[in-house]
């Protein structure tokens, strides 16, 4: 029995029109300054002497570095020519976010400034602005960036040294094939310093809601359960803390107990609408069969901006045009950036719209799919799993 799935591709517009500063992929001509490598070092920091900030202790990162850009002749035939820009960086550290960057000890978000070389850049991106939010962190003796806040960090390099109060130095090389025809080397040094700042605390705007939610929702979190980033079958799914459509940031753990159908979803992707549009429905159909189960949304900023928040008008639009009663969380980057890599492992399929994952009452993970066919696929998957 052949069964249909339906799925949108996202169109995903970026700042880049070749190729931007931080990329060392395996293909880096497709890279962009957030990506991640497909290989990322999971094991545990070596440097067991270096103190890492305790709980409660926040830190404050300054760093600068200078990008050299080579051309070979083919280049330098259609106008490319060798330069070098610089950038400094200040940044604090955030807290909210820790799924951008699962191998980072710390992360930090902050405004990188073109001090020299803005001519220069301009060869390799469409974005000549003098500032732009960067994210910056260090772990596993790495470093990670990306160049924008909801997106999620690649590695760029090894560093010999992660002890606060002092430069540790940076530098990294990619090379990358032009659109326009020819090759570019590029080469980044640097350094990245940081201190332990008693004078930061977290915006309270970024902190989980505390005491009953206006919206109603269960507060089950037994309280127990271990944080991990890096999502996998069996394995509990991280917790995360995004605004619902009450304005409160919920709880991802609060529903623990029951069954989540974890949906990342887009505003213009037409089986996401379809998904949508049955929810209720068929929620009813499966809590009516003695399934104690929840729709979770993850609603992004659309095909084009993935990783982005929707406005609130667009969220609101969507609760009330589906009449969708279930949580609908403003996505910050959190799918984009754990569902890809899972789904495309699980299923062998290239990830799309929406794409959803199943998590069990003990809030483990154990099933995903890109695509929407019907509701009573995603019932038959949750009673498969019982």
């Amino acid at each position: 029995m052949w069964i249909l799935l339906f799925a949108c591709q996202q169109n995903e517009k970026t700042d880049n029109s070749i190729i931007d500063d931080t990329a060392i992929l395996a293909e880096p001509s497709s890279a962009e300054d957030t990506g991640i490598t497909e290989e990322t070092d999971t094991s545990e920091d070596t440097d067991s002497e270096v103190p890492k900030p305790e709980d409660g202790e926040y830190v404050r990162v300054s760093g600068e570095v200078t990008w050299t850009l080579t051309f070979d002749e083919a280049a330098e035939a259609n106008g490319f020519f060798d330069c070098s820009y610089r950038r400094t960086y200040e940044g604090e550290q955030r807290i909210d976010r820790g799924y951008l960057c699962p191998n980072c000890d710390f992360m930090t978000q902050g405004i990188a400034t073109m001090e020299e070389g803005l001519d220069c850049h301009a060869q390799i991106s469409s974005n000549n602005a003098a500032q732009r939010t960067e994210l910056w962190g260090l772990g596993n003796n790495s470093f990670f960036r990306s160049g924008h806040e909801q997106r999620a960090l690649g590695e760029l390099g090894s560093v010999d040294s992660m002890a606060p109060d002092t430069d540790i130095a940076l530098t990294w090389s990619s090379e990358s094939q032009l659109n326009a025809g020819g090759t570019m080397l590029l080469e980044a040094t640097g350094y990245i310093h940081y201190v332990v700042d008693p004078d930061i605390t977290p915006s309270p705007e970024v902190l989980p809601h505390e005491g009953p939610y206006t919206c109603g929702w269960p507060q089950n979190d037994p309280g127990d359960l271990i944080l991990d980033y890096n999502i996998g079958i069996d394995k509990t799914f991280p917790n995360v803390h995004l605004r619902d459509q009450c304005g409160e940031r919920m709880s991802l753990w609060d529903f623990y107990g029951s069954w989540l159908i974890l949906d990342t979803t887009q505003s213009d992707c037409g089986p996401c609408r379809s998904m949508a549009a049955g929810a209720e429905e068929a929620l009813a159909d499966m809590r009516a069969f003695g399934l104690d189960v929840v729709m979770i949304s993850f609603l992004g900023n659309g095909l084009s901006y993935p990783y982005e928040s929707p406005s609130q008008a667009t969220l609101d639009s969507w609760v009330d045009t589906y009449e969708l009663e279930d949580p609908v969380l403003f996505d910050e980057g959190f799918a984009f950036a754990l569902f890809p890599g899972f789904v495309e492992e699980f299923t062998g399929e290239g990830f799309g719209y929406p794409t959803w994952l199943l998590i069990n009452p003990e809030m483990k993970l154990v099933y995903g799919n890109v695509g929407f066919g019907s509701w009573e696929n995603i019932q038959n998957a949750i009673q498969d799993n019982q």
